[in-house]
């Protein structure tokens, strides 16, 4: 479930562990609970006129005026709804309008994997109120690793738990609440003014323990300093250490655990040359510690939200992203989190990248720029 901010929000702040320095503090605004008439997203006993508000006999838990749940809320034409405090969209009703950034909010929509967009289960998460569980792959996340489990709750019951927006088998709120509404209770009201990950509210999106600073129009308008800035950290490489326990790639490990580990990737050796190939993409690893000089990195010196960095140093990445610290490749950088309208809910149509052809639609040669050379 999406944080429901209000239009006077600024940009938040981010509270990010700097190596053996500790942490330290950005300036913040305190304007991050939702604001506005109570009755935009509650009843009080799902009666009006004679009628039911939300159109069944059974009202919702915490009287949310909408059916469905968390999607209920957040289901719309469009990507925010000024109406109800500008509430975050990230399912869609109709197909999102082809912009440079998808015609989406930063996380994508589930419109494609849900009935609207033609049930495709390879381009969005296949959550509970949204679509019915993958028909290829089932419900265990690909990449599924219960010595992995990286937040201690979810095991191996996951083939009879479908994937939910919040709590034990979901991504947003508290995992050991079993339910959206108990996994997030509290959060929309609460002070989220500082992102340090102590609390669900003062989590990054409500994800809890994770850091970032939040853009605050989601990035419905997004630019090089106009973004989300995706908490992240270097890792020994060639070692099964993996994300800071506050990136984002640390929530993805959460269910994909496999996809992060890092023996055997033996992809930079200790003296910041590449070694051996890689045997699958690096996460947590900075771009800038890979002798960014002369290779095909050098050319990613300003932020592209096509193919977002995280950054380890507590402030916004636009044209320092060659600062240590400030090229952290990301799950991110590839995919976005609901849903696309590209396979495996990845930012471009990977099919479609051809090498050497000066192709800027497809993110690869965003990082990989010798590449496309043409």
């Amino acid at each position: 479930m999406k944080k429901m901010l209000n239009t006077k929000q600024a940009a938040k702040a981010i509270v990010l562990g700097v190596g053996i320095a500790g942490m330290f503090m950005l300036p913040t605004v305190a304007l991050g609970a939702a604001a506005g008439p109570c009755v935009n997203c509650h009843t009080m006993h799902n009666s009006q006129d004679g009628g039911n508000v939300v159109g069944t006999d059974t009202p919702n838990g915490a009287l949310i005026a909408k059916a469905n749940g968390c999607v209920g809320c957040h289901t719309s034409t469009n990507n925010t709804e000024n109406v109800q405090t500008n509430i975050p969209m990230v399912m869609h009703t109709g197909a999102p309008a082809a912009t440079a950034n998808g015609g989406t909010l930063a996380g994508g929509s589930f419109y494609w994997v849900n009935d609207s967009g033609g049930n495709l289960d390879s381009k969005g998460h296949n959550v509970v109120g949204i679509a019915t569980a993958d028909a290829t792959i089932g419900q265990v996340p690909p990449g599924w690793n219960v010595a992995f489990d990286a937040n201690g709750v979810v095991g191996p019951t996951w083939a009879s738990n479908q994937l939910t927006c919040a709590g034990t088998y979901g991504c947003h709120g508290d995992h050991t609440k079993d339910s959206d509404f108990s996994a997030v209770t509290g959060s929309h009201h609460a002070d989220d003014s500082t992102i340090d990950g102590s609390t669900v509210a003062k989590s990054y999106r409500f994800l809890l323990g994770i850091k970032g600073i939040e853009d605050s129009d989601w990035e419905d308008t997004v630019a090089a300093g106009d973004h989300n800035q995706y908490y992240a950290a270097h890792r020994a490489e060639d070692t099964e250490a993996t994300a800071d326990s506050a990136s984002i790639n640390y929530l993805c490990a959460e269910c994909h655990g496999d996809f992060h580990s890092g023996a055997g990737d033996l992809g930079i050796d200790a003296d910041g040359s590449f070694g051996a190939a890689w045997l699958r993409h690096p996460t947590d690893i900075d771009m800038n510690n890979a002798l960014v000089t002369g290779t095909e990195y050098a050319s990613y010196t300003t932020y592209n939200p096509l193919a977002p960095v995280g950054s380890s140093n507590g402030a916004l990445v636009e044209n320092n992203v060659t600062t240590a610290g400030n090229a952290v490749v990301l799950c991110l950088s590839c995919h976005r989190a609901h849903g696309t309208e590209y396979a495996d809910l990845l930012r471009w149509d990977y099919t479609t990248c051809n090498a050497g052809t000066n192709d800027a639609a497809c993110g690869c040669f965003v990082c990989h720029s010798t590449k496309d050379a043409g």
